[in-house]
């Protein structure tokens, strides 16, 4: 059978050319999609980081585009997430629909939630919090097998 994109998942975000111009164009994604498009997961509220951090950008925003440096320990701009910015939305709201693979895990003794767009390697994570309060903690492109096997263990020890 052939893979065919979901109708729902729209089209990835041009990010070349001069960095704030398209950090610019990426908060208004951000911006449109969460601040004014307010999404739920399953009925939960979506919450996530507001605190300031780069350039005053809120920290949930910098989770969905950037990445940890492994040598230097800050976060630096991660193409693969930041052109997928605006499937994170869309994920959220279709993570019952076939071909999203959604489970709940235990995270140091606290649910989260995994939305797993395995065709298009792209993974949503949130984490459940007191009340209907979802708390986006990040997502991501998948850019290796190493991290595609630590999904699937996630998976296999769902609760």
């Amino acid at each position: 059978m052939t893979y065919r994109r979901p109708g729902w998942l729209p089209e990835l975000i041009e990010c070349s050319g001069e960095w704030q111009t398209t950090l610019t164009r990426l908060h208004a994604v951000f911006t449109r999609d969460f601040t004014v498009g307010r999404p739920c997961f399953r009925g939960l509220r979506l919450w996530w980081d507001r605190r300031s951090g780069t350039d005053g950008y809120e920290e949930g925003f910098w989770h969905l585009i950037s990445r940890t440096d492994e040598r230097s320990g800050d976060r630096v701009p991660d193409y693969r997430r930041a052109e997928r910015l605006c499937w994170c939305k869309p994920l959220i709201e279709h993570a019952d629909e076939p071909g999203v693979v959604t489970w709940n895990a235990d995270h140091q003794g606290k649910v989260r939630s995994y939305l797993w767009l395995q065709e298009e390697d792209y993974v949503v994570i949130l984490a459940h919090r007191a009340g209907d309060v979802a708390m986006l903690v990040t997502a991501y492109h998948v850019d290796g097998e190493s991290t595609r096997r630590k999904l699937k263990r996630s998976y296999d020890s769902r609760l």
